[in-house]
């Protein structure tokens, strides 16, 4: 299994050079070993075209020579047609044979093999290789010749074939030389063209490398080719998201550190009040305050917790979650709230739509916003006010609404009370400032918008207090 491992590492682990090399040379030296194929037949070829005209030449004028002539008083040639059928040279002669319409030799070389199975298509030239003894030969052969008295005949004619192999040799030597010239020169030049232009990839790593721990700036890309172009703003893209996660993270403890410091110091004072008090009712005071600045404590922990897990998810995937009802989700979470609602003597009520109102988003995310804008929308109203929440539809839109009677958010603060840890100076009521920055970074990764919307209604336009709705795009998929 080790071994496996190994070797499957290596694989893994092989070059980018050794890899097109690979596609480049062995694919190459096939088409090679094709062309070879290839070449040899076109040798062939060009070696026989002009031997099997001189020899079709020859069996011509053996024909000739044999219709001027009687079968059954013996062949002779004459003195030219030996001359021409000897070739010149006594290596190559040319030998011949007659035989009649039963293929019984009349005339000629008895040793040339009869070829089997012709057939009596006149003037029809064939050809084909043979063995005399030891002695490759090319015979060609016609029917349709006939004598002087009408005989017919069958003419036949063959040569040595070792002039044809030689011109073979010497033409398959011509056109595979330059190629065993040049097919290595050319891997040698493919090899180093690569080597050269995979150069830019080689300085890209020594650039990272040279780089410090906290460089997360963009990576030039002005001196790449345009094929490493995407690969560097792919590595661009990566290094901004962990800039942007990096820095979430590090505003993430500073706003914790600071805001943590008031509750802390609150919760040690108290400690110490107890310690030094004798008297049970204070001890009990002193217990009572520092349960109040422990859950203010774990309150603001949790809503940086959230707000760092907002900040830090991708817009592009934050609506891909699941499948919500608005409705359901704000009646279940509505109802969350009534026993606090009740305990600061507040009408809490929920106004539901006629019909689902479906749409994609993280459940645990939406869930925690409208907490955030009930939670507000109680802190800020008096005792003996009302808190209403509404799922309703509005044209393509589904949408979250919380109204109620405090004292309202002037126009001129609308745009800051989304600013963390930003509060309205004079309201007196007791919070972080992180509830409505984390209403708009849920509104935001899922394509939601947020609109203050005047207070008042039909029965009482001039009612005073803050009205605000968030609205989300509708399923499409949904009737």
């Amino acid at each position: 299994m080790s071994t496996h491992f190994a070797r499957s590492r290596r694989s893994s682990h092989r070059t980018l050079l050794g890899r097109i090399l690979l596609w480049m040379i062995v694919p190459l030296f096939a088409l090679w070993s094709i062309g070879i194929v290839i070449t040899y037949f076109i040798s062939l070829n060009l070696a026989n075209s002009p031997y099997d005209r001189t020899l079709s030449s020859h069996l011509r004028l053996l024909r000739h020579e044999v219709e001027q002539q009687h079968l059954n008083q013996g062949i002779a040639l004459s003195g030219s047609a030996r001359t021409v059928l000897a070739g010149g040279t006594d290596d190559t002669p040319t030998t011949w044979q007659i035989l009649d319409a039963n293929g019984h030799l009349v005339a000629g070389n008895a040793h040339i093999p009869t070829p089997e199975n012709w057939g009596y298509d006149i003037d029809q030239v064939h050809f084909r290789n043979a063995q005399i003894g030891h002695q490759s030969v090319r015979i060609a052969y016609v029917w349709g010749g006939r004598d002087q008295a009408g005989s017919g005949f069958l003419a036949v004619v063959a040569e040595p074939a070792e002039a044809r192999a030689t011109l073979q040799q010497e033409i398959l030597t011509g056109m595979l030389t330059p190629q065993l010239i040049i097919l290595p020169l050319a891997a040698m030049l493919a090899g180093l063209g690569l080597t050269q232009g995979l150069e830019p990839l080689s300085l890209l790593q020594e650039l990272m490398r040279r780089r410090k721990p906290g460089d997360l700036s963009p990576i030039r890309d002005d001196l790449a080719p345009a094929e490493i172009v995407p690969l560097i703003d792919a590595m661009n893209d990566v290094l901004q998201r962990l800039e942007a996660s990096l820095e979430s993270q590090r505003r993430f403890v500073a706003n914790a550190a600071h805001q943590l410091k008031t509750p802390l110091a609150g919760i040690r004072t108290q400690c110490e009040v107890a310690l030094r008090e004798h008297d049970p009712a204070q001890v009990r005071a002193s217990l009572q305050q520092l349960v109040t600045g422990s859950q203010r404590a774990t309150r603001l922990v949790n809503q940086l917790l959230l707000l760092a897990r907002a900040e830090s998810i991708d817009p592009g995937q934050s609506r891909t979650t699941e499948l919500l009802d608005l409705c359901a989700l704000a009646e279940d979470c509505t109802s969350q709230w009534v026993s606090a609602a009740l305990e600061r003597n507040q009408d809490l009520g929920f106004e539901a739509n006629d019909e689902p109102l479906p749409v994609f988003g993280n459940r645990t995310m939406i869930h925690e916003l409208l907490n955030n804008l009930i939670h507000n929308a109680l802190l800020y109203t008096p005792e003996g006010g009302q808190i209403t929440v509404r799922a309703l539809a509005e044209g393509d839109d589904c949408c979250l609404e919380v109204q109620d009677t405090g004292p309202g958010i002037p126009p001129e603060e609308r745009t800051r009370v989304f600013d963390r840890f930003y509060r309205i100076l004079g309201q007196g009521a007791d919070g972080s400032g992180l509830g409505l920055s984390i209403v708009r970074e849920v509104a935001e990764h899922h394509h939601a918008t947020i609109a203050f919307l005047p207070p008042g209604n039909h029965q009482d336009p001039t009612s005073a207090g803050t009205r605000l709705r968030v609205s989300f795009p509708r399923d499409r998929t949904r009737p």
